[in-house]
C-alpha cells in the first residue's frame, strides 16, 4: 500500500564530558518536523495536508513515557507541538503516531468510532475518517532521524462508470447506492487496527450525482469504508430517465482489506452492466462479474 512518510528530525540527548574527562548523557528535547514523501502526498481524500492537521505521537520506554502527544501542521508538513524528551542516545525507545488526532495529551484514546455513511463521504468530510497509522521499535538518540511510515488503515472503493454499446449516457446517472455494507465501525490508535462493528447493521449507501457529473471512463469521487467480509453487496445506479440498473460487486474471499482501492469499472448498457474490477495500493489482483438491468420494460 502506499506509505506516507513522517519525518521526525530529533536532536536527542547530547553527550558531554565532566570534569574528570567521562562522557555523560543530557536530555535534550526531541524537535518534531514531518514531511509527506514524493511518492504518496495524499491522505485517503486525495488532499494535502492541511492548514490545522494533527497526529498523535506517544513514545514510551525506560521511564519515559509521552502519549498522545498533538502535533499540528501549518500545511507545508512541518509538525510541531510540546516537547519530548529522551533521556539519553543509548535507551531504546518504542513510538507510535495516528492521524486524525483526538483527546487530550496524556490519555490514548482507546477507540475512536465513526461513521461512513453520505453525509461523511464529501471532500471535507472524508479526512475525518481518513485514518493513518505508524509504529517503531528501538529507536534511540544515536540516530536523528527518524521516519514513520504511515499507512492507510481503511478501504477505497472507486466506481468508473463507461457508456456501453446500446446508446446509454452515463452523464445521465444522477445517483448510485451500495447496499449490503456495515457503516459504523472503530478505529484503535494504539495498534491501528480498523474495522466494522459487529453489532452494526448493513445500511445502504447512497450518493446523489447531479447530472452530467459522471464522465465516461472517468472515476467519479472515491468511497472510504471500513475493513469487513460482506455477504452480498449489491450496486444500484439511476439515472435521469428513471432508468435502473443493478449489479453486484465482488470483493473476493478476504472481504474487504485495509489499505486496498477496490476499483470498478462499470459498463451501462440498456440490457445488462458489465463490471470488471481490480484491487490497488491505497497487491494487484482481478476480479470480473456481470449482472442484468434491473429494467423490467426490456
Amino acid at each position: 500500500m502506499k506509505k506516507i512518510l513522517f519525518l521526525a528530525v530529533a536532536t536527542f540527548a547530547l553527550v558531554a564530558c565532566n570534569n574528570d574527562g567521562n562522557y555523560i548523557d543530557e536530555p535534550m528535547a526531541a524537535q518534531i518536523s514531518a514531511t509527506i514523501g514524493k511518492s504518496a502526498v495524499t491522505r485517503a481524500s486525495e488532499t494535502l495536508w492541511a492548514n490545522g492537521d494533527t497526529i498523535g505521537i506517544t513514545m514510551t520506554g525506560h521511564n519515559v513515557s509521552y502519549v498522545n502527544m498533538k502535533y499540528t501542521t501549518g500545511g507545508d508538513g512541518i509538525f510541531t507541538g510540546n516537547p519530548m524528551y529522551f533521556k539519553n542516545h543509548v535507551d531504546p525507545m518504542n513510538l507510535t503516531a495516528y492521524y486524525p488526532y483526538k483527546g487530550d495529551e496524556g490519555t490514548l484514546p482507546a477507540f475512536m468510532e465513526a461513521s461512513t455513511g453520505a453525509d461523511n463521504q464529501t471532500s471535507d468530510k472524508q479526512p475525518e475518517i481518513d485514518f493513518l497509522y505508524a509504529s517503531l521499535e528501538n529507536v534511540t538518540g544515536r540516530n536523528p532521524n527518524v521516519e514513520f511510515a504511515f499507512a492507510h488503515k481503511m478501504s477505497k472503493i472507486t466506481l468508473i462508470f463507461k457508456n456501453g454499446n446500446s446508446g446509454t449516457n452515463v452523464g445521465k446517472i444522477t445517483s448510485y447506492t451500495i447496499e449490503g455494507l456495515k457503516l459504523e465501525g472503530t478505529f484503535n490508535p494504539s495498534t491501528g487496527e480498523c474495522a466494522a462493528k459487529t453489532d452494526a447493521s448493513v445500511a445502504p449507501l447512497s450518493i446523489t450525482l447531479p447530472e452530467g457529473t459522471v464522465k465516461n471512463e472517468v472515476a467519479v469521487p472515491s468511497l472510504i469504508v471500513f475493513p469487513q467480509v460482506p455477504t452480498t453487496v449489491t450496486l444500484k445506479i439511476k439515472d435521469s430517465e428513471n432508468q435502473d440498473y443493478v449489479c453486484n460487486l465482488s470483493f473476493g474471499t478476504n472481504g474487504i482489506v485495509s489499505g486496498n482501492n477496490y476499483q470498478y469499472t462499470i459498463t451501462v448498457s440498456k440490457t445488462q452492466l458489465t463490471v470488471n474490477s481490480n484491487i490497488t495500493d491505497w497487491v494487484d489482483t482481478k476480479l470480473a462479474s456481470e449482472a442484468k438491468s434491473d429494467d423490467s420494460d426490456d
